[in-house]
């Protein structure tokens, strides 16, 4: 009666031992089950099982086709923050009509009508070249201020001539530097110098 209990308790633990492997190892239950066997079809292939829709490395966002109309919704996703992310205030109010002069390189200046909303800085205006005799170009202003920094980008509209400029403002006053890249390839930088007009 003993040798019965315990072929059945060997049995069990066998039993117990090859269903927890089964579990943990998807082939294992192919090795120790025979072809033919109930719960077995002979093949190692039908027993692995692959999710074709896992995103084993989290770039599905990434490999979405680019919609031009959702472009910021597709640009937030890559850098991980959400649109208008947190906001800190600049250290002045520049919404305005400004005069800016710059020095080195091509001197000039610029006449702007500068709008801020939160951080986002924006405008229009004109710009005047030293020496020359051709009337005023158009100019466009994108920017984003930053606590006491004022990072500008300046298009002279007509010539196509870029005046990227990282100025320090203070009060009524804007000062720092910039660089100017135009079309033919050309890139030239220098100092600037801004005020608010009454």
């Amino acid at each position: 009666m003993s040798e019965k209990m315990l072929a059945v308790w060997a049995v069990v633990f066998l039993a117990m031992i090859s269903s927890g492997q089964a579990q943990y190892d998807p082939l294992a239950s192919d090795i120790f089950t025979l072809p033919g066997e109930k719960g077995s079809t002979g093949s190692l292939s039908s027993k692995i099982h692959t999710d074709t829709n896992a995103d084993p490395l989290s770039i599905d966002a990434l490999m979405q086709p680019l919609d031009p109309e959702h472009r910021t919704e597709y640009l937030n996703k890559i850098s991980g923050r959400t649109y208008l992310g947190p906001f800190v205030p600049s250290a002045q109010e520049l919404s305005g009509n400004w005069h800016l002069l710059l020095q080195g390189g091509a001197p000039g200046e610029f006449q702007l009508q500068l709008v801020q909303n939160r951080d986002a800085v924006f405008g229009r205006g004109y710009m005047y070249l030293a020496g020359s005799a051709s009337a005023a170009s158009s100019v466009s202003a994108s920017g984003q201020a930053v606590k006491d920094v004022l990072y500008l980008d300046l298009i002279d509209v007509e010539n196509l001539v870029l005046y990227r400029c990282t100025l320090t403002m203070r009060k009524d006053f804007l000062s720092g530097s910039f660089a100017a890249f135009d079309a033919r390839g050309q890139a030239w930088s220098g100092t600037i110098q801004g005020s608010r007009l009454a």
